[in-house]
């Protein structure tokens, strides 16, 4: 029988995979659209001019994560006291964040957008407008992160899911909107996205101040409390700007050295690997409260097991749906566009690799930030990380290809994998043996026979749509089946065999 804790965890995911399907069909169409809509050239400078706030942004990341643990941490604790105090000075660093966002973006911001991107000249007027929209959407966003974070925290996942198809359906309709308001597409498409996210935090306030008590903000100073969530947000800062960095930096060098067209392509995979990754994100979203209560009750057992379990589940959602979109690229692409921009495939498979990697090791970074010792962590990593950018910039320099920018950044996470696995171990005394065995070496196990079987049974399937569909729901049962054979343990294929034989004596046996 599941405990209390695993019936929470299995009904939050299914509130956040309900979420995560109607965003990601949304999300695929409103993709193509707009790409429709806006034009390669619109669409590419879409992506790289809101590719630069989030570079200046970085603050968001780090501050995500801070509210989350402490309000988490408290929460497992069940201190009232110092829960309403954490919020109320998580709040007061927001607003100074937002501050900083908009000065940063004023400053230097403009200054980058006016004189440092390969934008043509006919267009600038629109890229101010957009960039404009961009700063105001970003500290929005950011003034909602500690509601987010109290209802992420509390595991209220059934809003955390309602808002967030609101929130879909909104940008459906913004997109229904670009061909009847007549006025420039680009500055339109800005201006209306600027109002989704702020329709949505102000459903997240109201719902929050109603709900919990501990989330009214009152101004209140403890310099001990502030200097930890200083210290914390200040550590996952860089870890955050050094991934942003590579990301963003990558993308910023492909406009200098290839131009719009690849930025175009470079969004494309962008939304692709958005899309997976939240495939296995929202079970994570689910582990990842239970993970820190845990350590904050000093539950270590029950942590390295929420862990092991999380690394397992979330690599092979990501392997679902990663084969078959390996082997098709370029037919989906097909289906999902009218118009593939050039890199597009190749710069979507290369994305897909990259998330298999991060989603088996996301639960290790939860554990990290649990602890609240991270000063290490993120210094050796942001080092590692930040090298995409000049070692990217010197390929292409040399006159390599642009997806060099991807393959480097896929190799330099490959090795912060190896380095994440070690330190864990040292941080917490983690079983990285047992995490090999039972999580790294099952995956490689169930991966290469389901990659390879899949490519066979291609050849057999034809092309086209059909062929695609034929050879995607082939993948799938294969991948399923050899999931249940090596993936698991015999715990595991227990339980889905009560939960099948629960399923069919329920709908079948009247019959």
């Amino acid at each position: 029988m599941l405990n209390e804790s695993n019936k929470r965890i299995a009904k939050n995911t299914i509130f956040l995979y309900i979420r995560m399907i109607v965003i990601m069909l949304v999300s695929l169409y409103t993709a193509r659209v707009v790409l429709i809509y806006l034009g390669i050239e619109d669409f590419g400078i879409y992506n790289v001019v809101g590719g630069v706030i989030v570079l200046l942004g970085f603050l968001h990341s780090a501050l995500t994560n801070a509210s989350q643990r402490f309000l988490t941490f408290e929460i497992g604790r069940k201190d009232d006291v110092q829960l309403k105090k954490t919020f109320s000075l998580i709040m007061t660093s927001h607003f100074i964040i937002s501050i900083i966002i908009f000065v940063l973006a004023e400053t230097i911001g403009l200054w980058f957008i006016n004189t440092q991107l390969n934008i043509p000249d006919n267009r600038m007027n629109a890229v101010n407008w957009v960039f404009q929209f961009s700063v105001f959407t970003f500290i929005i966003n950011i003034l909602r992160v500690p509601y987010n974070a109290m209802v992420v925290a509390y595991e209220e996942m059934s809003f955390f899911a309602v808002v967030s198809i609101i929130e879909t359906a909104l940008k459906l309709g913004v997109v229904f909107l670009l061909p009847v308001i007549a006025i420039d597409k680009l500055s339109l498409y800005a201006g209306l996205m600027f109002l989704v996210p702020l329709l949505s935090t102000l459903m997240y306030k109201a719902y929050c101040n109603r709900k919990f008590e501990n989330s009214k903000y009152i101004f209140q100073w403890d310099r001990q409390l502030f200097m930890q969530l200083t210290t914390f947000s200040g550590w996952s800062m860089l870890g955050a700007t050094s991934n942003i960095a590579a990301l963003q930096g990558g993308n910023i060098l492909l406009n200098l050295f290839s131009g719009v067209v690849a930025n175009a392509s470079f969004g494309i995979a962008t939304q692709v690997s958005t899309a997976v990754s939240t495939f296995s994100s929202n079970l994570l979203i689910a582990f990842n409260p239970q993970i820190i209560k845990n350590y904050s009750t000093g539950d270590t057992e029950g942590m390295f097991k929420l862990v092991l379990r999380a690394s397992s589940y979330a690599s092979y959602l990501v392997l679902l749906i990663a084969i078959p979109f390996l082997i098709n690229t370029e037919v989906i692409l097909d289906l999902w566009l009218k118009d593939i921009p050039y890199y597009a495939v190749v710069f979507c498979q290369l994305m897909i690799i990259y998330q298999l990697i991060d989603m088996i090791q996301a639960p290790l970074g939860t554990l990290i930030n649990a602890t609240g010792k991270i000063r290490v962590y993120h210094l050796w990593l942001s080092a590692l990380l930040i090298l995409n950018v000049p070692i990217a910039w010197y390929l292409l320099k040399i006159g390599w290809e642009p997806y060099w920018v991807l393959l480097v950044r896929i190799i330099l996470n490959f090795i912060s994998a190896i380095i994440r696995t070690v330190h864990v171990k040292y941080l917490v005394n983690f079983p990285t043996w047992t995490y090999f065995t039972s999580v790294v070496l099952k995956f490689l196990l169930v991966a290469v026979p389901a990659l390879g079987i899949s490519i066979v049974m291609q050849q057999y399937c034809g092309d086209g749509v059909l062929g695609f569909i034929y050879n995607a729901v082939i993948s799938v049962l294969i991948t399923s089946i050899i999931i249940y054979l090596l993936g698991i343990n015999k715990n595991e294929r227990t339980f889905i065999n009560g939960f099948i034989a629960k399923f069919i004596n329920t709908n079948f046996k009247k019959n």
